[in-house]
């Protein structure tokens, strides 16, 4: 079975990019009268980071599409999904429940989410290495 990542990689990207713009009107039309002022700036610190990853997270698909054999895209893709999920997902989570648990997967997702900005870094570089 061949698997299109760049295809789930761009539709994931439009997934969380939809989140992030649902997110952040929610945070500034309804949580904003809610929440704490340190809750409200996590929750925004997630939605921001959300936002940004999933153009990030898009680009990887576009660059994995024109670039099929370079794995490292692929990972980096991976590991932006993750650390969306874990960073992007915690915070909000712990911002609007006030449970500290969701908040633990932060650190991971943030780690992922920095591993995947490197993996782009080398996939980069692996396409100086390849024959045009």
């Amino acid at each position: 079975m061949n698997i299109d990542w760049h295809n789930w990689l761009i539709a994931l990207a439009g997934f969380f990019g939809a989140m992030g713009v649902t997110a952040g009107a929610l945070g500034s039309h309804v949580l904003a009268e809610r929440l704490s002022n340190p809750e409200l700036m996590i929750f925004t610190t997630a939605v921001t980071y959300m936002l940004v990853h999933s153009a990030v997270l898009f680009a990887c698909g576009v660059a994995l599409q024109s670039n099929k054999r370079n794995r490292w895209f692929k990972f980096a893709g991976g590991l932006l999904v993750v650390g969306i999920l874990l960073f992007c997902g915690g915070l909000i989570m712990r911002s609007v429940t006030g449970s500290q648990l969701p908040g633990q997967f932060a650190p991971i997702g943030g780690s992922a989410l920095i591993l995947g900005w490197l993996a782009i870094a080398i996939g980069g570089l692996r396409n100086n290495r390849q024959p045009t």
